[in-house]
Formats: structure tokens, C-alpha cells, sequence
């Protein structure tokens, strides 16, 4: 008989992963750790700009350089860290991050001048690109695709929960005991956290990485030119969502310090604003899984984009707080999107390499939005600023219905083609 003829045999799927299992697998080498982190940099929130203006006297365009510094670190370091998940493993890659969090945390603290403080937020942002880079590839290949969406969500949200706390620690430190006196709690938390992540990695799998006989460019030009589509059309959608982040991150405490606001307030703010942000995470990620990674991307953009333009308008505690959960539900939407679209994307060879210069990309957006915020609103006003960042939103809306093609659809082949193309 011909094979022509022959009867295929039906594809055996595997079978549905557990997410509970997922979960607990993650706990203490993923959640906790990232828990008592985003506490730690969520204590700087309300702080960050308020410390710039008071401490080093700068204008207000100088206050959006010291928020992006981080993001600039960051982008600095997103392809390096991706190249030593490789070489150090995933393990050694996250305890340097967390130890130069910590030295960031204290130079920041101790910073006289405006050059200090500039230095000590980019090594900030460069321990950020270690810890999240490693962090990053060790889910991409330790969380089953069916079941992504609820568990990296359940991490975002675990974040979100404890950039409440962050917020609301900042804001009291700073009002009530001295506005230096956050940065040296940030450096206690990285301290806890260290510990946790040497006593409870200490079996951690590593990411198995596919020997390559090219050198370290050669190899990063292969994976920017296997994946430029997905670079140049889902990488845009991030590079907008971290902006306008970035621009709440700005906008809010900025605003409420152009209004009065006190910095326990502006804490305050931030606390309810991330809280609505943690509520979410579980009907994200359920979502994510059942319609795909834009039906909550799209509503995001819109949602955050709207209470941007609404910013100006208000004059008031009360306003800004309305303004400021509005703005907590539009990320709360967005919960993992960033992380879990990478993560669909990503080949399983090389993570880190793709991973890297995915983080690279979509950081972008967070170092350029306080610096384009600040500079719109030097030039011309607060409030155009504000209703710039809004724009964002329309266009990161637009990019998502038209451009960016649902990675959910793509992951289950992705393993296969990644193979294909490393050949």
C-alpha cells in the first residue's frame, strides 16, 4: 500500500499541566524572592523625584533623567546579563544582581550630589537586568505553555502586592523620619532577600543552553535577525506599555507635589494605585489563557492612556487618587504582558541571548518616558506632558489590534522552529 494511502495517526497532545504544581514549584525560587524585591523598589516610588528636587535642586527635567537612570542601567546591562545566564548560570546571575541592588540602595542614600545620585541609579537599573534576566529564563523554561498565563500572573501580582507595601513604606519613611532614610530600607530588604535566595536556590535546575561555536556578537546577531518581526511588532507594543508605566511612575508624584500633596499622600496614592493593580492578576491570567495575550493588552493601553489625559484635571487629593486607581486598573491589565509575551517568543536553545535583547527593547520604553515626560514638560507644561503620554496609549492600542500577531497561538510551535532556524 501506498504511504500516501496510509492513515495518520492522530498528534497525542500532552496532557493539561497542574497549575497548582506550577505554583508550588515556584514559590521560594521565584515568588518569595521577587516579593521582598518589588518591596524594595517600590519604597522609592513616592520618593525618587521628590529627593532629586529637594536634595540636589534640580529642575524638572532633571527629575525625569534620575527616574529613567534606572531603566537606563537596565538597557545597559539586559544583553550582558542574558550572555552570563549562559556562562555563570541562572543561580550566580541572581545573587549578583541582588548584592548590587543592595550597594545601589546604599550609594543612592549617600549621594551629595546630582552625579552621585545618576551613578547610583544606573547600577540600580544594571542589578535589575541581572536579577530579571535570570529570573526570566528560568520560567520561560520552567512554566508549561498552557499554563503560563495564570502563573506568571500570579507572579506579576505577587510583585504588584508588594509594590503596595513599597510605596506606603516610602512615603512614611521620608515624611516623618527623613528623605534619605528610604534608600537605606531598600538596602535591608535587598539584604532579606539575598538571604532567601542562597538558602532556597540552592538545587535550582539550571537553564540547559545550546553550545554555540560562534562567538558572543555572532550569536547575538543570529537571534536579533531570527526574530526581527517579533522585535520590530511585538517589541514596539512593549516599548509603548513601559512607557506609559513609566509615565504613571512620573506623572503621579510629580503632579501631586505641583498640587501640594505631601509625600506620605503621593504614598498613599501609589499604594491604592498598585493595590488595584494586585487585585487583577488572577482574572489576567485566566484571561491570557483562555482568549489570548491581547485581550487584556489592548483594554490596557486604553485604560492607562485615558487616565493619563485625565491627570491634569485634578487638583486634589481625592482627584488624584480616583486618577491614580484608574491608572492601577490599566496595568493591572496588562499584569505579565511584557513578561509573558517575551516568554512566548522566546526559543528554548537560547533564552537568555533572545530574552536579553528582548528586555533591552521593551526597557527602552521605561527610559524614555520620564525624560520625554520631563522634557514636553519643561518646555511647554505639566499638563501637555500628561496628555502626551495619553497618546501613547492610542498608539500602543493600535499597534496591538492591527500589528501584533496573538504569541499565544505561536507558542506550541515555537520550540520546533527555534530548532529549525539554529541549524
Amino acid at each position: 500500500m501506498s504511504s500516501s494511502l496510509a492513515v495518520k495517526e492522530p498528534e497525542k497532545k500532552p496532557p493539561p499541566s497542574s497549575v497548582r504544581a506550577t505554583i508550588r514549584s515556584l514559590v521560594w525560587s521565584v515568588y518569595a524572592p521577587s516579593f521582598l524585591l518589588s518591596v524594595g523598589q517600590g519604597i522609592l516610588i513616592p520618593v525618587l523625584p521628590g529627593f532629586a528636587k529637594e536634595e540636589m535642586a534640580v529642575t524638572i527635567g532633571l527629575i525625569g533623567l534620575v527616574v529613567a537612570a534606572r531603566h537606563f542601567g537596565t538597557m545597559a546591562f539586559d544583553v550582558p546579563a542574558g550572555i552570563l545566564v549562559g556562562r555563570l548560570g541562572l543561580r550566580k546571575t541572581m545573587i549578583a544582581g541582588v548584592i548590587l541592588f543592595g550597594i545601589s540602595a546604599i550609594w543612592a542614600g549617600l549621594s551629595p550630589n546630582f552625579a552621585s545620585l545618576m551613578a547610583a541609579r544606573l547600577l540600580a537599573g544594571a542589578s535589575y537586568a541581572l536579577w530579571s534576566i535570570s529570573r526570566h529564563s528560568y520560567i520561560a523554561a520552567a512554566v508549561p505553555v498552557d499554563v503560563r498565563g495564570r502563573a506568571l500572573s500570579v507572579f506579576g501580582g505577587i510583585s504588584r502586592i508588594a509594590t503596595i507595601l513599597g510605596p506606603l513604606m516610602g512615603g512614611v519613611l521620608a515624611e516623618h523620619v527623613g528623605i534619605r532614610f528610604p534608600f537605606y530600607a531598600q538596602a535591608v530588604v535587598a539584604v532579606l532577600t539575598l538571604i532567601m535566595v542562597i538558602s532556597t536556590t540552592r538545587k535550582m535546575i539550571e537553564v540547559k543552553t545550546a553550545k554555540s561555536q560562534h562567538n558572543i556578537l555572532t550569536e547575538l546577531g543570529s537571534v536579533v535577525r531570527r526574530h526581527r518581526i517579533d522585535f520590530a511588532t511585538a517589541g514596539v507594543a512593549a516599548v509603548a506599555l513601559q512607557f506609559l508605566r513609566a509615565g504613571r511612575e512620573f506623572m503621579i508624584p510629580v503632579w501631586g507635589g505641583e498640587i501640594g500633596l505631601g509625600k506620605d499622600q503621593i504614598g498613599y496614592i501609589a499604594t491604592a494605585s498598585f493595590a488595584i493593580d494586585s487585585m487583577l492578576f488572577p482574572i489576567v491570567g485566566y484571561a491570557m489563557d483562555k482568549w489570548g495575550r491581547k485581550s487584556t493588552g489592548i483594554p490596557a493601553f486604553i485604560v492607562l492612556g485615558i487616565s493619563m489625559a485625565l491627570i491634569p484635571l485634578t487638583g486634589s487629593f481625592g482627584g488624584l487618587l480616583l486618577i491614580g486607581m484608574l491608572a492601577g486598573l490599566g496595568n493591572g491589565l496588562s499584569s505579565g504582558f511584557v513578561l509573558i509575551t517575551g516568554t512566548d517568543l522566546a526559543p528554548k536553545d537560547r533564552p537568555g541571548e533572545f530574552l536579553g535583547v528582548w528586555r533591552l527593547i521593551s526597557d527602552t520604553g521605561g527610559a524614555s518616558g520620564p525624560i520625554a515626560i520631563g522634557g514636553i514638560a519643561q518646555v511647554l507644561t505639566l499638563g501637555m506632558a500628561s496628555m502626551a503620554t495619553a497618546g501613547i496609549g492610542v498608539f500602543g492600542a493600535l499597534i496591538l489590534i492591527f500589528i501584533v500577531r496573538e504569541t499565544m497561538e505561536r507558542t506550541s510551535t515555537n520550540a520546533g522552529e527555534s530548532g529549525q532556524n539554529s541549524k
